[in-house]
Parts: structure tokens; C-alpha cells; sequence
């Protein structure tokens, strides 16, 4: 099995994060750093799913809202380019998709969404690291989504250090998850029978020490139980 995941253009233990994460439920899993340094787009041929990392702010003029640059930060526009070139290639090959963080926002985007460029200035204070530390506040899952079949019933909780979040949702994303102020902490396709998985998380499951945190370990395992049922659909068609 051979993930790709996209360069998060951070200190190698940050990176390093979401592959022992993964490792826990299989350390067998190989991965394939994608970045626009590496200039390796072809690697899409090889992998089985695809990881989508946070880091920096998705550019705003991508969204329709050039006039708000100045209020985003780590901006990179050829990470952002060769992400939208990563994510169509992953959708017309019909892969597995996990977006973490950016990971969420950058898809959100890809499919004409829209993104909330600052939440403290829209209102919202309380998903910001505080002292270094992850802030952490309830989850409230849609009732019948994949997240819910996911991560069970009954409450959760979630870290959350981030200054962005999904604002208008993009063509085929439902929401199946919230933070209790309201913000969008996850999507997913809305005809999920008919598409490879698709699950988009807003807070980062990859940091949560709580690994048995159903919104931390169960996702990994998901995430890897459907890439392996992908790779045998590919095999018997």
C-alpha cells in the first residue's frame, strides 16, 4: 500500500506526525511525499490514497476574495497550484481522500467553495492554540453521516488550532460536523454510495494524544480499511 501525502512545507517531526499516526493502525503503509519541490505529479499513477495536510492559508483569491490578502498568512500559490493539480488527478482516478486541516479547506476550494479568512475577526475566538497548547472544544456530528458511522454516538471532542474554516460548502460536500460556536469542522460527499471515500476534517486527529480519541484512531483505520477495499475493486475490475 502506497499513500501519498502532500507536503505540509513544515519541520520534519510536524510531517513526520501524520505518518507514524497512520503507522499505528499499519506500519507496513509506504508513502510518497507530494510537493511542488519535488516536482513529482506523476507519483499520482502509483499511490492508493491520498492524504491532504494543513499548513499554510489557501490563497483567497481562489475563492473570490483577493481583497482579504492581507489577512491570511503562509500563503504559497505553487503549493496551492500543485494541489489542485494533485486533487484532480486523485478524483479521476477514484482514490480515497483524507484532508486534514488546509487538507479540508484546499478541497473545499477545488470544488468552488468558499472559506471564513479569519475567525477571530468573523467572531470566532476559541479554535487558536492557547500558550502553545491545542485549544479543545465538543463536536457535534451530523446524525446519519460517515463521520457518525465512523466515530460512533454520543459526545466528542476535538483539538483545534486554526484561524480558517469552511464558509460556503463546495459542489458535492455535505457537512457532517460542527464545533458547538458553529463552525464547519467536517465534510464529506453527499452520495457517498456512488464516490471513493471522501472525508475532510478541520481539526488534526494526527496531534490528538488521545489516539483511542474516536476521532483520532478510527479515522486512521477507516481511512485504510477503504484504500484496501479500493486497491481490491481495482484488482477484480
Amino acid at each position: 500500500m502506497l499513500i501519498g501525502i502532500t507536503d505540509n512545507l513544515r519541520p520534519k517531526p510536524v510531517f513526520d506526525n501524520y505518518l507514524k499516526w497512520i503507522r499505528r493502525v499499519d506500519p507496513s503503509v509506504e508513502f510518497v511525499k507530494l510537493s511542488y519541490h519535488l516536482k513529482n505529479l506523476e507519483r499520482m499513477q502509483e499511490i492508493d490514497g491520498l492524504v491532504l495536510t494543513g499548513g499554510g492559508d489557501v490563497h483567497p483569491g481562489l475563492y473570490g476574495k483577493d481583497d482579504q490578502i492581507e489577512m491570511v498568512e503562509e500563503v504559497n500559490e505553487h503549493r496551492d497550484a500543485f494541489e489542485f493539480d494533485v486533487l484532480e488527478r486523485a478524483l479521476d482516478r477514484e482514490i480515497p481522500i483524507l484532508g486534514i486541516c488546509r487538507g479540508m479547506q484546499i478541497m473545499n476550494v477545488f470544488l468552488g467553495g468558499t472559506l471564513i479568512v479569519d475567525l477571530p475577526a468573523a467572531g470566532f475566538r476559541s479554535h487558536v492554540e492557547r500558550d502553545g497548547i491545542d485549544h479543545r472544544h465538543p463536536l457535534e456530528v451530523v446524525p446519519g453521516s460517515l463521520l457518525e458511522a465512523i466515530s460512533g454516538a454520543g459526545p466528542k471532542r476535538v483539538n483545534s488550532v486554526h484561524h480558517q474554516a469552511v464558509e460556503n460548502v463546495g459542489k458535492g460536500l455535505m457537512v457532517s460536523a460542527r464545533s458547538d460556536d458553529g463552525v464547519i469542522e467536517a465534510l464529506e460527499w453527499v452520495m457517498k454510495d456512488r464516490m471513493p471515500l471522501l472525508l475532510l476534517v478541520q481539526w488534526h486527529p494526527e496531534r490528538m494524544a488521545d489516539f483511542d480519541n474516536p476521532c483520532s484512531g478510527f479515522i486512521a483505520e477507516h481511512f485504510l480499511r477503504e484504500v484496501r477495499v479500493a486497491m481490491k475493486d481495482k484488482t477484480t475490475t
